[in-house]
């Protein structure tokens, strides 16, 4: 039982990263301004000074996105709930488990992979200046860290 749970942490560790990529992409715009159909973009055009040609096409790129990474997330959910079933069910690691968690892992650098992919699309649509500060900007969630109580400063989140 204690193989499962010295199993099952790394993967809760790399469910939280994904969520919080997730949760950054989705929810700082809206920390910053009104909600909207186009707040995200409207965020990332003042962030980054975007000039109306950028702006455009980083929203087609955006749209294009959505639905690849709304497949992926539903396709990580359903492994998810498959592996906490397995978790639940068995006393010891399974053929089963390890096959799941293969999936969760799989299925998670797939994600990861496609979100890079389109950062580094959206890099393309922008100046050097412009794609340092969203690099940094997109890093920091991807890699875990959040903000601590000293400004110009991170701290890595998780144990």
């Amino acid at each position: 039982m204690k193989r499962i749970f010295l199993l099952a942490t790394p993967l809760g560790i790399v469910a939280a990263l994904v969520y919080a990529a997730t949760l950054f992409l989705e929810s700082l715009p809206a920390r910053h301004i009104a909600t909207g159909p186009d707040a995200g973009l409207q965020w990332l055009r003042r962030e980054l000074h975007l000039s109306d040609r950028q702006l455009t096409a980083i929203a087609g790129l955006q749209e294009a996105q959505r639905p690849r990474c709304q497949t992926m997330c539903r396709q990580i959910l359903a492994a998810d709930s498959k592996l906490e079933t397995l978790l639940r069910q068995n006393h010891s690691i399974t053929p089963e488990v390890l096959a799941a968690m293969t999936e969760c892992d799989r299925l998670r650098s797939a994600c990861r992979q496609a979100f890079l992919e389109h950062v580094y699309a959206v890099i393309g649509e922008l100046s050097a200046q412009q794609q340092q500060r969203y690099l940094t900007l997109v890093c920091d969630e991807l890699l875990g860290y959040v903000p601590t109580s000293s400004p110009g400063r991170n701290a890595r989140s998780g144990p």
